[in-house]
Order: structure tokens, then sequence, then C-alpha cells
């Protein structure tokens, strides 16, 4: 481990993992929005770029990604697809080659495999309908080079699938000095916060963007805002 990671300094500005091109899977030993919203923010600001977000389970929930954007603004360029059945989420993640466009430098599916479990479905229909899920996404990234930053809701066979078509495993644990990202040849350390303390709430992650936004004014150019939330909510 290098010397920067080993830092306990509170003045060292924070590391997260560079999204590379593919499926990048996120692993979280526990409640998985912040580091979810952090890599999402810290991906837009550092392209300055937008990134297209199919939710499931209420995980884009504005209120907690506007607390760790550094500017409100930030949350126009995440145009969010919401489904609410199986059948409504394989088709959001159909139409992705075409709802994609040059500004596009995310795309983000939290619990990728929820849906499929649901009891309405034949246990091999899920599985099918995952395994295609997983194929298309492999695909929208090879077509676009860009990441895909996905998480599964459960750690089990059924969502097997999801951490073999990953090109990298990105983890985020808890250890007695708080949170840290593990990734291939990656790790980073949370560093405390003031008065001896770690912050480990939402604004622990704005700290983590604040600090790294000498970072984002070097990115290239902003590019218009994304289009409006779409939520699908009709019958499939």
């Amino acid at each position: 481990m290098s010397d920067h990671t080993r830092s306990n300094r509170p003045n060292r500005i924070p590391e997260l993992p560079t999204l590379e091109s593919g499926l990048q899977l996120l692993e979280v030993d526990g409640e998985p929005r912040g580091p979810l919203h952090t890599l999402v923010v810290d991906q837009i600001l550092t392209s300055q770029s937008s990134a297209y977000w199919v939710d499931t389970g209420g995980h884009a929930t504005t209120q907690p990604l506007a607390r760790i954007a550094p500017d409100p603004r930030v949350l126009d360029r995440i145009q969010v697809a919401r489904g609410f059945t199986p059948f409504q989420h394989y088709t959001l993640i159909d139409e992705l080659g075409r709802e994609i466009g040059e500004e596009t430098a995310l795309i983000v599916a939290p619990a990728l495999d929820a849906f499929y479990r649901e009891d309405d479905l034949r246990q091999d229909e899920g599985e099918a309908m995952l395994v295609r899920v997983l194929a298309m996404l492999a695909r929208c990234g090879r077509e676009h080079d860009i990441p895909i930053l996905v998480t599964r809701s459960r750690d089990d066979e059924f969502a097997a699938p999801v951490e073999a078509s990953a090109a990298m495993t990105i983890e985020c644990q808890s250890t007695t000095q708080g949170p840290r990202f593990v990734a291939d040849e990656f790790e980073t350390l949370v560093y405390p916060a003031s008065h001896g303390q770690l912050q480990t709430t939402l604004a622990f992650w704005h700290w983590i963007i604040d600090a790294r936004e000498p970072l984002y004014e070097q990115a290239p150019g902003p590019v218009a805002p994304s289009s409006p939330e779409v939520v699908v909510d009709g019958a499939n």
C-alpha cells in the first residue's frame, strides 16, 4: 500500500477509483447509496458530461444526490428512467442504445437483479432476462466506450452472472478507519474529519466531492443539460 493511502491527514484529498469502460460492479458492505451517488457525481464532474440512470428501488433519490453534489445544477446532467416491473425495466435497458448521446459518459443501473427475482416470473425466466440485460449493457459499454456502473441487491447464485460479467469489481468496505474503495490495483482509505471523528453520512460524501473540486475545474468544458427525468408507468 502506498504512503498516500495510509495518510490520516484530514486535509488530504480523498481519492476515488476511476470508472473504466465496460461493466463496473460496485459492492458495498452496507447502505449503497452514499458510495454509488459519490461515484456518479464524480464521474459527471471529471468528464463534464452526463449520465443515464435506469433506476430500481428508489436509488436515484434527488435529495441525497443534491447534498453530495457541489452544485445542484449537476443533477441536470442525470437523466433518470424508472420502471416498476421486470418487463418495464428490461424495456428501458433494451432502449438504452437509442437514448445514449455523445454527451453521455456513464450508465447507472443499481440493484440490477432485483426485478428479475419477482414471484410472477418463473425462475428460469428471470435468470434468462437478467443474462440478456447484462449482455445489452455490455454492448452499450463497448459501442459507446463508457462505464456501466451497476450494483446487485444480493450476493447469491442468482446474481452471480452480474459479477461474472463485470470488467471490474469495486468494493466499498467499512474499516476501523472508515470506508474505503478497493478495486484492481486501487485502494483508498477514507480520511478522518476534524476533531478526530469520522464522517460516514451524506455530509462526508459531499466533503469528498468538494475536496476534489480542482480536478473538476481541469476537466473539459461543460455540456448541455440532459433531458428531464423519464418515468415509465404504463402497461408492458
